[in-house]
């Protein structure tokens, strides 16, 4: 019976930690709830990590993870997010652009 409880518990605050990091997710810009819970499924669990990943990197293993079909718009939310921009302005950064602007932010 303890050993349940326990197991329990630590289901418990798994949920709690996975909820308190797609919460810390969200306070990016054009982070919502899909996008983050989508961003924690690939390993993406806190802001700074986002911050220091290449966003089309991490587009193309969301795309995977859903079986090859997602919207471009995620693409932008991500770059977006990283550069803290609102995501229509990130429709015509060229890639080199993203990644001066990215190393600018840090």
């Amino acid at each position: 019976m303890a050993q349940i409880v326990k197991v329990e518990k630590y289901i418990l605050r798994k949920k709690e930690e996975k909820q308190k990091s797609i919460k810390s997710l969200q306070t990016l810009r054009n982070i919502g709830l899909v996008t983050a819970e989508r961003l924690y499924s690939i390993g993406i669990k806190t802001p700074e990590q986002m911050k220091q990943s290449n966003p089309e990197k991490l587009y193309e293993k969301l795309k995977k993870k859903s079986g090859g079909k997602l919207d471009k718009c995620v693409s932008y939310q991500l770059q977006g997010a990283v550069l803290d921009i609102p995501w229509p302005n990130c429709k015509n950064l060229t890639k080199s652009r993203l990644n001066q602007n990215k190393a600018g932010h840090r």
